[in-house]
């Protein structure tokens, strides 16, 4: 695409210090006034139309294809992202008071979440929207904390003239605030995935290290953590020799004090001695090993600051050098067995390089956790290598009894494409994945979870783009084919 479209060195570096950046796409007042007047429509005859909210209104589908959300996308995700199956259109009616503050789950589901971006999302404005309509809430550098004090952190609305939207982390704290206007407020939310861990930049790169963004906002610094993410995005992270992280880690303290930090009750500092741990090396191993170890309450708990988790993140951050470690850890036993879903992920980090751990992966699939289950198959398509036992072990995860399970074996074998040939047929019976989910879950929680199985099984076979592959998704396809006119009051 056009290189004037992608983001800048500044813009990449608010994203990952800031956790977003705020951009205005070029459509015109009329295109806006459309969407808008269809939405009301929508919204007043037949309420939210959820996931269908692009085929309902087709407009919205063209978002997708303006060049500056394209470029936005390519830059942080790299050219062949994906967008998830789910989205959202928020309607905030005036009168409607503050929502809670909060990080989205992931589709119902949650796992560890990624420091680097493997995911982002979109909040589009398709009118105007002033400081008394509600806009959505953000705190800023936010994404990589599990606690927050709302009444002393930057809190910051986002605003703007339609066409208005705001590339975010995914796990960047946020809220909707209240309307107190005449009019209402839409916010379309749409969720993305990076497909292949970056090789080089994606963006407009002019610089080789990281620096700040120009206008900084008072977060609270992370900044060994926003320099591996820098790194990790220009497709440095694992370099042999790499010195620049260990030069600016020098003379940060022993191992000792940075472990009594590290098990300290301030978080953000136990985070920049995870990472400060990371840089220095093999001598850190042992205090990440034991931080894993840690037994408290809630240590693998979504929601909650945990310890292991963070010490899987810094060894995921120290890069083939710590992978023997972690297979040993594979063995080894904790207070909360769910913390081999961690070191799984943090295996999953390392790519190509945790290959010979594909085979202890592959075992736990049997373990009776969904946790470490969903963690092992994430893991297994970002390592990739053999694809001969990979595939096979994903193809049968994805009839796995856990949808989550499911779905990430789907999305490990969408990033594995061409590779992933011989999962043609698994992923072809995934696609009537909603009926599995219907008759295993309750009335009430009817295909939770299965429709997203569904989607990005047709979103792997699209990536393997056999003949095979392209034959099964065309006929599912043609079966599910949606008219965008059809409502209850014109059914033909």
């Amino acid at each position: 695409m056009d290189s004037k479209y992608l983001l800048s060195d500044d813009q990449i570096a608010q994203f990952i210090a800031h956790g977003y950046v705020q951009l205005q796409t070029d459509f015109s007042e009329q295109f806006h006034q459309t969407v808008i007047r269809k939405m009301n429509e929508v919204y007043a005859q037949e309420g939210n139309p959820g996931n269908n909210l692009v085929p309902r209104i087709p407009e919205v589908g063209q978002l997708f294809e303006n060049p500056v959300v394209k470029g936005a996308l390519t830059s942080v995700l790299g050219p062949d992202y994906l967008m998830h199956a789910h989205r959202h259109g928020h309607f905030n009616r005036p009168g409607t008071s503050d929502g809670g503050w909060h990080k989205d789950n992931y589709w119902g589901n949650e796992k560890t979440r990624n420091h680097v971006p493997w995911s982002a999302m979109i909040f589009y404005y398709p009118q105007d929207v002033t400081p008394d309509m509600g806009p959505t809430d953000i705190i800023p550098g936010s994404q990589n904390r599990y606690n927050i004090d709302t009444h002393s952190e930057m809190r910051i609305p986002v605003t703007g003239k339609a066409g208005t939207f705001a590339l975010i982390s995914y796990d960047i704290w946020h809220r909707a605030t209240a309307n107190t206007s005449l009019n209402d407020r839409y916010m379309l939310k749409f969720l993305f995935f990076r497909t292949e861990a970056p090789k080089q930049p994606s963006w407009n790169n002019r610089r080789t290290e990281w620096q700040p963004p120009e206008q900084m906002h008072p977060v609270k610094d992370n900044g060994l953590l926003w320099e591996h993410v820098w790194n990790w995005m220009s497709g440095k992270a694992h370099e042999a020799g790499r010195s620049d992280m260990e030069q600016t880690a020098a003379g940060t303290g022993s191992t000792d004090e940075l472990e009594k930090v590290l098990l300290g009750e301030d978080e953000n500092e136990a985070l920049n001695a995870a990472y400060t741990l990371a840089a220095m090396g093999e001598e850190a191993i042992p205090v990440l090993l034991r931080g894993l170890k840690h037994s408290a309450e809630g240590v693998v708990h979504p929601l909650k600051y945990s310890i292991p988790r963070l010490c899987a993140h810094a060894l995921a951050a120290m890069g083939p050098k710590a992978v023997p470690a972690l297979m040993l850890a594979l063995d080894d036993t904790y207070a909360e067995r769910d913390v081999l879903g961690q070191v799984a992920f943090a295996l999953g980090e390392m790519r190509e390089h945790a290959s010979a751990a594909v085979p202890r992966l592959i075992e736990l699939l049997q373990e009776e956790s969904p946790f470490i289950r969903q963690h092992v198959v994430e893991a297994l398509g970002m390592i990739g290598q053999p694809a001969s036992l990979i595939v096979p072990a994903l193809s049968e995860a994805l009839a796995d009894s856990d949808q989550y399970v499911r779905f990430l074996s789907g999305l490990a074998l969408a990033r594995l494409g061409p590779a992933a040939a011989d999962a043609v047929p698994a992923l072809a019976k995934a696609l009537n994945d909603d009926s599995f989910a219907l008759s295993m879950l309750a009335a009430s929680k009817a295909d939770q979870g299965g429709r997203y199985v569904s989607a990005i099984a047709a979103s792997a076979l699209q990536r393997i783009r056999t003949n095979e592959a392209l034959d099964a998704l065309l006929s599912y396809l043609q079966a599910a084919r949606w008219c965008p006119v059809t409502t209850k009051a014109s059914t033909f």
